[in-house]
């Protein structure tokens, strides 16, 4: 019981009730007050000062100064008029009102529709207040205020056994004075306590509005920032696709075609080689472009697998790589085995622009909870070339080694190292990109990635990415 009485009494809520504004209540605004308070305090005048008239004319009831009767009733006008601009402060004048109107104009205080205009103003002082603990601060001294006045009415004067005359004329004795005072303490404690309670109800129901509406706008900004992200990383992807798919192949295609090029006078089966290179990345670009397309257009396209990287390694342009897969590639689902393939794709498409390296390897290794993509090179090749520079394109049969498949093709020609070690191909850029582009395809599968020389001499580049139980379906 306590704990429910201290959850709605909040106070030590520190949620302050805006002030009505056109913008929250949707109502006119008359400077800083709303038309609504004006509409009331307004009707309340009208309503009493008509009462008060016709008591004074039909009833000839003896009320006093008319002047103090008018002041009286502009005076609990005002009051109404602020009464959610200022609550308590209005909460305060109301009950001061009722104290004071008691003994200067007790027909305007004792009018059953002042009665509801100050049960009004103590309701608006609690569900405007903008505190908490100063709202029921100011309805406990009311409501003492009240029991005192009340008592000092029955001390003071003889109204206490006027009234107990004209409800219990039989009436005699102590229980009788006692019952009746302590009914109308109830009675004030009700009509003040009421108020209030009303008052936190509907300063509870604009609490859980407002928590309602701030919700609503958290929600509506992370959908719009969630829907941005979503749309920064299908560039992204799109992106990675594009460069992953079709740079290799241009890669390619620029290095065969510089090599063409300057073999064409002292080789021309090398250029031939290299020419026939051309066309066969040339025609994997353009079938790799239209699955690439289908994909982002209808997803229709097939993504390229583990399945895919022993024609990847393959063909007469790479003779000097190898490719091993050790374990079950069952195991790899699309989304792994094409991050797999992307990382493969990229290693060598930069170990064939700018490695200068006579060999290298590709081991694909799948374990029990990861799989691990090395891709290592030597660094060597290029000074022992016929062709002034360039790497020769000898052919060496392919061979098979325990637990993978290693295709033989040839390496590319024309190509030509400078001081630096990067390969002159007529290509230089796009480096950068595809390591970025293969670190954020690692980092989406929570894998690692770690690209470098080697102590041995080379490169390397070795990406470790976990394995999903059940990402294979």
């Amino acid at each position: 019981m306590r704990t429910a009485l201290v959850d709605f009494l909040s106070l030590d809520d520190l949620w302050e009730r805006p002030a009505p504004r056109s913008r929250i209540i949707r109502v006119p605004v008359v400077g800083w007050l709303s038309v609504v308070d004006l509409l009331v305090a307004a009707t309340g005048v009208l309503v009493i000062g008509l009462t008060v008239w016709l008591q004074q004319v039909q009833v000839r009831v003896d009320t006093g100064s008319v002047w103090r009767q008018v002041v009286s009733v502009l005076v609990l006008g005002l009051i109404l008029c602020l009464r959610r601009r200022f609550p308590l402060t209005q909460g305060g004048a109301s009950a001061a009102h009722l104290l004071i109107g008691s003994f200067l104009t007790p027909l305007v205080s004792a009018s059953f529709f002042t009665q509801v205009l100050y049960f009004v103003s103590l309701h608006a002082a609690v569900a405007w207040g903008a505190s908490r603990r100063a709202a029921w601060g100011l309805i406990a001294a009311v409501e003492l205020a009240l029991l005192g006045w009340v008592a000092v009415i029955f001390a003071r004067t003889n109204s206490l056994a006027q009234i107990m005359k004209d409800l219990a004329p039989q009436a005699r004795g102590v229980n009788g004075l006692v019952r009746l005072v302590v009914l109308y303490a109830l009675i004030n404690t009700a009509f003040v306590v009421g108020a209030a309670a009303l008052g936190q109800v509907s300063w509870r129901e604009a609490r859980a509005l407002h928590r309602a509406r701030e919700q609503a706008a958290t929600i509506a900004a992370q959908r719009s920032r969630l829907a941005d992200q979503a749309v920064v990383a299908e560039r992204l992807r799109i992106s990675r696709e594009i460069h992953d798919s079709v740079s290799h192949h241009v890669s390619v295609i620029g290095i065969q075609a510089a090599g063409a090029r300057r073999a064409m006078e002292v080789a021309p089966d090398q250029a031939r080689q290299a020419l026939s290179a051309i066309e066969e990345e040339s025609r994997l670009a353009v079938t790799e472009m239209h699955s690439l397309l289908g994909s982002l257009r209808q997803g229709t396209g097939v993504d390229p697998g583990l399945s895919d990287l022993a024609e990847l390694c393959s063909g007469p342009h790479r003779h000097r790589l190898d490719l091993d897969i050790v374990g079950d590639t069952e195991a790899v689902g699309p989304a792994l085995g094409l991050t797999v393939y992307r990382v493969v794709q990229e290693a060598i498409t930069n170990v064939e622009k700018h490695a200068r390296a006579a060999h290298a390897h590709v081991a694909v290794r799948i374990g029990p909870d990861q799989v691990e993509v090395e891709v290592t090179d030597d660094g060597r090749g290029a000074r022992t070339s016929p062709l002034g520079g360039t790497r020769p394109g000898s052919t060496r049969p392919g061979s098979t080694r325990p637990g993978g498949t290693r295709p033989g093709g040839t390496r590319p020609v024309g190509t030509k190292g400078d001081s630096t070690g990067r390969e002159d191909s007529g290509l230089d850029g796009g480096a950068g990109v595809g390591l970025i582009g293969m670190a954020e395809r690692v980092a989406a599968h929570r894998g690692t990635l770690e690209t470098g020389p080697r102590v041995t001499g080379g490169w390397r580049v070795l990406a470790r990415l976990p394995l999903v139980p059940g990402e294979s379906s």
